[in-house]
């Protein structure tokens, strides 16, 4: 089933908090009496088949102490704690038949305002004590189909970083009875620890490869498949190898498909049983049918009850959700039904996967490549070294990190405006590619977007958006009979789509130019002139130091350009490998509110040259979107290559109205140096959506 298998087998040699397999953990004591709270009825969605939860509780409202909390709906114990002490657990699993539970103890250090990790399995019997597997973090407890054996599916070493995110390096697996031998799985990319499932059969697992990739992997042949950007990836527990994944909103599951493109939504508004609010922590019992989570939130919470759901056949519906708990503080739960092992969905079992061709590291039309650049990791060196890229006045790096023109540039290394120069003016041609978001803007706008600026001042060529309209100035001729000078050309209408990536293509040889949007020949031009000997060595940028009109706001992406005319064929490709490249990006979930500051954040010293600022605001009115906490946190720009920004603030004891970002939309702010208020911590976390400067 498995790739040739690397088998380890050596003893671990476990020492300080870290235990022998041979040794009970420090939490080992008799089964823990009844915990306080009450369960409501499973079999509302369940049926009378036995079950059994298990998940994570806070024990205090800050912090990583934590209970393991079980319940079986036929033993009239209610719940129970399954440790008796508070510890720092993460992921309690049930094995197929639900009579061991396998969770981790961290073991977390705190280092440099994260934590390091040396993470311990626990195994449980349900009615008896754990006893330590040994180092590493649980993530499946799976069961082989064909040779009944129970495998512990494990990362033996944990990423520094937040609990939120427990990021391993590699996947291994191992038999309970064994733990000392492991064979490794998987190791092409880092997973995430908290979100992981196997199919039935094990040959396919969703989860994040890591945040905020979430997709299914294949791990029989070590490929991954991006489905989208989201969090809490759960994979369906038969062998349709469904997934669902849910969105930034809390409020939908995006539901995903072998051969199903582009699959579908379930929005648990309206569905029966379910009150208004968001849920969090969906992970799949073992009957594909059913799915367990945390919900309805209130406001954008971290923990909560626990709710389950039952699904029609097909996936494509809700039948019913139950609330289980009230007033708890739940978080990783995980449901075993009886029977549910052997049920199936109506979607196709094992499919045969058609898998979708994987975006190339550059368009195929290498030649005369003489500057490239794209932020994505690649699998092979571009066929022209990439150049570095650095932001001026107060741009900074969007959403998958492209190039945030909004409110500065950036400028290339020198020498990437000397080749594109030299190359071109030898060639007498010239191709470039981009993709370009934006947000509408009022007229008047006039910004350039980029450009090749030779030291006298003239443009070599300059890409401009000007009002609707696409733009392109370029210096043609240079020659006895033929003075060089700036030709404007009106390319095309361009009607802007709100954070809608656009592919954009020009192609020119000696007096033909032709402009390409998403695979499109939009015009086609014969010019005057003809012959770019007129290029020198000069300054490459992206973006516009002076922009006129409304404040604009865009970025970039991938960045071509070519000493040579690029073909039909050629242009068509380069747009499929820009829309493969680009299928799975999400929009942001937008929110529009009013509100008052309530508290100021406290700037470090010194100050950084990039920094945040967190801002606890007073929430008056919400006129766009679902946000129901009436106390937030808001994360604005308050340093830029160290300039400070403008800080955005009404006068005193008066509202703004305020553009909110979900801060999981924005996964390129992780790490980023912030100055919090002290009451922010614990408040659902937005970002300020903004332009940093007045127009002029």
């Amino acid at each position: 089933m498995f790739r040739p298998a690397l088998r380890l087998a050596f003893l671990l040699t476990l020492a300080g908090s870290v235990l022998s397999c041979s040794k009970a953990p420090e939490t080992a004591g008799p089964i823990p009496p009844a915990a306080a709270g009450k369960m409501g009825d499973l079999t509302q969605v369940t049926g009378p088949r036995q079950s059994r939860l298990v998940w994570l509780e806070q024990d205090q409202p800050e912090g990583l102490a934590r209970r393991v909390f079980g319940y079986d709906a036929a033993d009239g114990l209610g719940i129970r704690s399954l440790t008796p002490q508070p510890a720092d657990y993460a992921r309690p699993l049930f094995a197929v038949d639900g009579s061991t539970v396998v969770y981790t103890r961290l073991h977390a250090t705190a280092q440099d305002g994260k934590f390091s990790y040396t993470p311990e399995i626990l195994l449980q019997p349900w009615d008896g004590v754990p006893r330590s597997l040994g180092k590493g973090m649980a993530v499946a407890f799976w069961k082989d189909p064909v040779s009944g054996k129970p495998w512990i599916y494990a990362v033996e070493t944990l990423l520094p970083g937040q609990v939120q995110r427990l990021t391993g390096e590699k996947l291994l697996r191992f038999h309970p009875d064994q733990p000392d031998e492991r064979e490794i799985i998987w190791t092409a990319t880092t997973l995430g620890t908290e979100q992981f499932q196997l199919s039935r059969d094990g040959r396919r697992a969703a989860g994040v490869f890591p945040f905020p990739k979430a997709g299914l992997a294949d791990l029989t042949n070590q490929t991954f498949t991006s489905l989208a950007a989201g969090s809490w990836p759960a994979g369906a527990s038969d062998d349709s190898y469904a997934a669902a994944v849910l969105d930034g909103s809390r409020r939908r599951l995006r539901f995903f498909a072998p051969n199903l493109d582009p699959g579908w939504e379930l929005t648990f508004m309206g569905a029966p049983g379910w009150q208004d609010g968001g849920l969090l922590h969906p992970r799949w019992s073992s009957d594909p049918g059913v799915m367990v989570f945390t919900g309805p939130h209130q406001a954008e919470e971290t923990t909560g009850d626990l709710s389950i759901v039952r699904f029609r056949e097909d996936l494509r519906s809700i039948a019913q959700v139950a609330r289980l708990t009230e007033g708890r503080k739940a978080l990783s739960p995980d449901l075993w039904v009886e029977g549910g092992p052997s049920a199936v969905s109506n979607l196709p079992q094992q499919p045969v996967v058609v898998p979708k061709p994987e975006p190339k590291a550059w368009p195929s039309p290498v030649d005369e490549l003489v500057f490239a650049w794209d932020h994505a990791k690649r699998s092979a060196p571009l066929p022209a070294a990439p150049a570095r890229l650095t932001p001026q006045g107060l741009a900074r790096w969007g959403r998958y990190s492209s190039m945030d023109l909004s409110d500065g540039w950036f400028e290339a290394d020198p020498a990437a405006g000397a080749a594109v120069a030299a190359a071109s003016a030898a060639s007498s041609a010239w191709s470039m590619e981009l993709i370009l978001t934006e947000r509408p803007a009022a007229p008047p706008v006039s910004v350039r977007l980029a450009a090749l600026m030779l030291p006298d001042g003239r443009e070599a060529f300059a890409l401009y958006r000007v009002d609707r309209k696409l733009v392109l100035r370029i210096l043609l001729g240079g020659t006895p009979e033929r003075a060089a000078r700036v030709h404007p050309v009106v390319l095309t209408n361009l009607a802007i789509e709100a954070d809608r990536p656009v592919h954009l293509l020009l192609s020119l040889r000696n007096n033909r130019l032709s402009c390409w949007l998403d695979g499109q020949m939009r015009k086609d031009f014969q010019l005057e002139s003809s012959g770019l000997s007129a290029w020198t060595a000069g300054s490459l940028t992206f973006g516009d130091p002076q922009p006129y009109g409304s404040v604009w706001s865009g970025t970039l992406d991938r960045v071509a350009v070519w000493s040579r005319a690029l073909g039909d064929d050629e242009i068509r490709e380069a747009a499929d490998t820009a829309l493969q490249w680009m299928s799975s990006r999400t929009r942001p979930n937008r929110y529009k509110i009013k509100a008052i500051p309530a508290e100021a954040p406290v700037p470090p010293s010194p100050l950084p040259d990039t920094l945040l600022d967190v801002r606890v605001w007073d929430v008056q009115q919400v006129l766009m979107g679902n946000l129901e906490s009436r106390r937030i946190a808001v994360a604005d720009w308050s340093r830029l290559q160290g300039q400070t920004v403008p800080p955005f603030l009404p006068e005193p004891g008066q509202p703004a109205d305020l553009l909110l970002e979900l801060w999981e939309d924005h996964p390129e702010l992780e790490g980023v140096p912030a100055a919090h208020a002290p009451g922010a911590n614990g408040l659902p976390l937005y970002f300020l959506s903004r332009p940093l400067r007045s127009p002029p």
